[in-house]
């Protein structure tokens, strides 16, 4: 380490002698390629087919007929030893995007409740327990209509957290589907569902925000006065915020839908067999005919030799990137697989607990770049089709270690499938599991329950007179 005297200090704070660490062009590209979630990186590969002229599209076909791009250069006679180097020895000039020949069919996943799928995003969202504690809390404080009613001084008083660590909470959950949800009011839902679209909705905004009172009693000319903006603009503005739902949960969340999935998990031996499936993803490869100039730059100018060479290095870099991206991806799934094989096997009843913090020691990659791959991504199992985040949970302490909480949420459920007349209280459940180890509250289970969508003991014992 240099150490650095005090009139080094000085000149650098006052003329701006810092060191500071540029980041190249390349370097933004590899974070993005690397860390990019799929749905966006399917875009960004078509764009750079489009514009790099040293990479080609690979059709279906031939991707499997293609063993190795470099095995076409050698065939070829092109590879000299100054190509040997130009390319990396051990990387192959070509990218496919998926291992799988045929197709799997379309499936309908597993649909979690809109409790359960908040609680998943926030989970991926954040290993920090102070924010998953508060975030769950406000989760269950959700009205169904996806409001919080509660107001954050009460939210920050019950945890013993400022006022503004709760608002800050309550921002990274509005920002999850669907949107608007978190508001807590009418006027608040419509601005976030905008947000996400400020360009769009520039107008719409102004107006929701400066005027609203205005707004509700759907007075143009008050509108058109107080923003400086001619009648008809507004009146087109007011037309297009009728079509934002500003009921967040009404929508149409957790209908049926029917998913390709990413990942296909087959039972092979003792083990498991991981296949990767993206095939919106396009398959690639340098683009051949180009080496030539490569490999006799003298018989080209020097512009046209630049030209391919620069082209080149970044077409090997791109697929550099997209290699690393897999083998990352790969190494994610295989460990979330390895963790939760006792599941795939015997169901959910041995589940593990998995957060993202878990998974980042094992693989050596940053919580948001496993947050990105996991989005989005449905696996398909012997045990059913889910979207990835199922496979982690949060988990409670038991015998030494942890107990998944998706696994006490499927004892609850058992417990009152098979309850006789005399239905379980929420009580009575916490006092069977603190019998197994599982030291949970009443209000625990209660919460439980209700993520489950299973009445309280009292109205069970009423469905139970009337159906008998």
């Amino acid at each position: 380490m240099i150490n650095k005297s005090s009139n080094d200090r000085v000149l650098e704070h006052r003329f701006g002698l810092y060191q500071i660490q540029k980041v190249t062009p390349m370097q933004l590209l590899q974070r993005m390629l690397i860390q990019i979630p799929r749905l966006e990186l399917e875009h960004l590969l078509y764009q750079e087919l489009e514009s790099n002229p040293m990479l080609e599209f690979i059709e279906d076909e031939e991707v499997y007929e293609t063993q190795d791009a470099k095995e076409e250069v050698e065939k070829e006679d092109l590879l000299s030893e100054e190509l040997k180097k130009f390319f990396a020895e051990d990387f192959s000039t070509y990218f496919t995007s998926t291992e799988i020949r045929e197709q799997p069919e379309s499936q309908i996943p597993y649909i979690p409740t809109l409790t359960e799928h908040l609680r998943g995003e926030l989970k991926l969202e954040t290993s920090d327990p102070t924010i998953i504690k508060v975030g769950e809390y406000i989760i269950d404080s959700l009205s169904k209509e996806g409001f919080l009613k509660i107001p954050l001084e009460d939210i920050s008083e019950h945890f013993e957290i400022e006022i503004g660590k709760a608002e800050e909470i309550l921002k990274i959950i509005q920002t999850f589907d669907p949107p608007g949800i978190g508001a807590r009011n009418l006027k608040e839902s419509i601005q976030l569902q905008m947000e996400r679209e400020p360009k769009k909705w520039s107008l719409e905004h102004k107006i929701i925000e400066k005027c609203w009172d205005e707004y509700e009693k759907k007075d143009i000319d008050k509108i058109s006065i107080e923003l400086n903006i001619n009648s008809k603009k507004i009146k087109k503005a007011l037309s297009n915020i009728k079509n934002i739902n500003p009921l967040p949960s009404s929508s149409n969340y957790g209908e049926i839908r029917y998913v390709i999935p990413s990942i296909i998990i087959n039972k092979k031996g003792k083990g498991f067999e991981i296949s990767i499936n993206e095939p919106n993803l396009p398959s690639m490869r340098l683009n051949i005919k180009y080496l030539n100039i490569i490999k006799s730059p003298k018989d080209y100018d020097r512009k046209t030799v630049k030209f391919v060479k620069d082209w080149m290095n970044r077409s090997l870099f791109f697929l550099r990137c997209l290699e690393m991206r897999k083998r990352n991806f790969r190494s994610v799934i295989n460990y979330i697989i390895d963790q939760q094989k006792d599941f795939l096997e015997k169901g959910i009843l041995f589940m593990k607990p998995l957060n993202l913090f878990d998974i980042a020691e094992a693989t050596n990659l940053s919580e948001s770049t496993i947050s990105r791959y996991i989005k989005d991504t449905y696996i398909q199992t012997p045990r059913g089709v889910f979207h990835l985040k199922y496979l982690l949970s949060g988990g409670v302490p038991w015998k030494g270690g942890k107990i998944s909480t998706n696994v006490i949420r499927e004892k609850i459920k058992q417990m009152i499938k098979i309850e006789s007349k005399d239905t379980f209280t929420d009580e009575d459940i916490a006092g069977i599991l603190a019998k197994e180890g599982i030291n949970i509250s009443r209000r625990t289970v209660g919460k439980y329950r209700k993520q489950l969508g299973i009445l309280s003991s009292i109205k069970r014992k009423k469905e139970n007179k009337i159906y008998g």
